[in-house]
């Protein structure tokens, strides 16, 4: 087990108006007792509608979000009451965030955007950080002539590479993807993730994979977690519908196979 959620809670304090306070009186809960676990090697996959918490949860395992309640243990070791400033936690948890072009620096050519993370964490690497980014682009498929040029020149698939390669630049034993594939076109996202899989299973990564879209979980991910109005509320590894407990997990079935029914046949 090498990340665990025990009850996680989030809420946010009521607002206030000028002429007094209102909602309820703990504020909005956007995370209602999550408990999850996430094991070295395996690809979880996070299923669920448009603020359902999921990317609240991934702050919140950054450090990034604060917890109302709970716990939230890395190697059996309590990260809740750290902050992404600790070098150690920010160097094995890694985020994959789904806009990649506002992820990238426009002014900063590849090559210094794959640099930063080595000269900051590896100093000790510097002289043959260029070696590294270039095995870096390698191991997600661009070519070396990328580190020339800058974001705008490339593709969407090929900026989420480039973002894929930074955050593997510092060894990281788990990478948070919120939608990193949602943009991306069918036949790019298939090559996305059939590459993080390979490298899943050379490095031996953990995958927590955010995504509203159960489709990309069927092959992708070991096991999926469904989130509803920020309460976990089902997780399955058999794809068989009538094993299923929640009434939303088995809707998301049901669209699931008319998605696939309506998809064109290839010869």
């Amino acid at each position: 087990m090498i990340l665990e959620l025990k009850n996680v809670t989030k809420a946010y304090p009521a607002r206030r108006r000028k002429k007094g306070w209102f909602n309820t009186k703990q504020g909005e809960q956007a995370i209602k007792k999550v408990s999850l676990e996430l094991r070295q090697g395996e690809c979880l996959g996070l299923v669920g509608e448009s603020g359902s918490g999921k990317s609240t949860l991934a702050q919140c395992i950054l450090g990034l979000e604060s917890l109302t309640s709970g716990e939230i243990w890395l190697d059996h070791q309590p990260i809740h009451t750290r902050r992404m400033k600790d070098i150690h936690l920010y160097k094995r948890i890694q985020l994959v965030a789904q806009d990649s072009a506002s992820s990238l620096h426009p002014r900063m050519t590849i090559r210094d955007i794959l640099m930063e993370p080595i000269r900051n964490y590896f100093p000790e690497r510097k002289v043959r950080a260029l070696d590294i980014c270039l095995s870096l682009l390698e191991s997600v498929g661009l070519e070396a002539d990328t580190l020339g040029k800058y974001p705008a020149q490339l593709s969407g698939g090929q900026k989420q590479r480039v973002c894929i390669a930074r955050a593997l630049a510092v060894e990281p034993d788990i990478i948070l993807f919120d939608e990193s594939v949602a943009n991306l076109d069918a036949t790019t996202q298939s090559s996305v993730l059939d590459m993080l899989k390979r490298m899943q299973l050379e490095r031996q990564l953990s995958y927590l994979f955010i995504t509203h879209d159960l489709q990309s979980t069927r092959t992708f991910c070991d096991r999926v977690a469904v989130m509803v109005q920020g309460e976990l509320v089902e997780i399955f590894k058999d794809w068989d519908e009538e094993l299923l407990e929640h009434e939303y997990t088995r809707m998301l079935f049901q669209t699931l196979a008319q998605e696939t029914k309506r998809l064109p046949l290839h010869e």
